[in-house]
């Protein structure tokens, strides 16, 4: 992952930064999705930070690469589930509703979308994607489209002129194939919801709802 620029070498009270950590990489990003689907819906969000703030996050970024996050929400047709066994209760046996796979990650207690994680070199956002929904889950899918992805600019409430640009990517995928098969290295469990779960992160709430039509 590359950064435009050199860190700053002083601390949280620097007044001089000029960086602007992950803004070509952003872009890049951004036009790759555009080239792919007909829709990309960008939105914009903007936080002024305390200098130590602002340390913090220059530091996280600027020292590991991290430039942001692609999840992805994985749907999978009712009508497509393997045969039940005869011991499962009528009702289940008989419902049909489409499903959606989440995630539980290792001392999280919130459910998520599945995927995250940083990509190999010349990997697609997509494939990364795509990749590590496998590698977690088991799952292989194809990413249909983009629902969402969420451009954050980091800037310092000081004269100084530093940035940072992070990009959260929510793209849309079918189910191929495959069966859970849980990597127990990053995930407690992992299932398909027709309904979310109590406990659900904001970003994979707001896709469930446009995806039960509660939006």
């Amino acid at each position: 992952m590359t950064d435009d620029a050199d860190g700053p070498e002083t601390g949280a009270g620097d007044a001089n930064l000029t960086e602007k950590i992950n803004q070509t990489n952003v872009d890049e990003r951004i036009s790759s999705l555009e080239a792919a689907y007909d829709e990309v819906p960008v939105t914009e969000e903007t936080f002024e930070l305390s200098p130590d703030e602002y340390a913090d996050v220059f530091a996280a970024t600027r020292g590991t690469g991290y430039s942001g996050n692609s999840v992805v929400f994985v749907t999978r047709d009712g009508s497509d589930f393997p045969e039940l066994s005869d011991q499962i209760p009528d009702q289940a046996a008989g419902d049909t509703r489409d499903r959606v796979l989440l995630v539980l990650g290792r001392g999280a207690d919130m459910w998520a979308l599945p995927g995250g994680g940083k990509g190999d070199e010349y990997e697609s956002v997509q494939g990364t994607a795509v990749r590590r929904v496998n590698e977690q889950t088991g799952i292989r899918c194809t990413v249909t489209g983009v629902a969402e992805v969420v451009h954050s600019k980091y800037y310092p409430d000081t004269d100084a002129q530093g940035s940072v640009h992070t990009l959260d990517i929510f793209l849309e995928a079918a189910y191929k194939k495959g069966s859970l098969d849980v990597d127990e290295s990053e995930l407690v469990g992992a299932a398909w919801f027709a309904e979310p779960p109590e406990r659900l992160t904001p970003g994979a709430e707001e896709q469930f709802a446009a995806f039960l039509g509660d939006e």
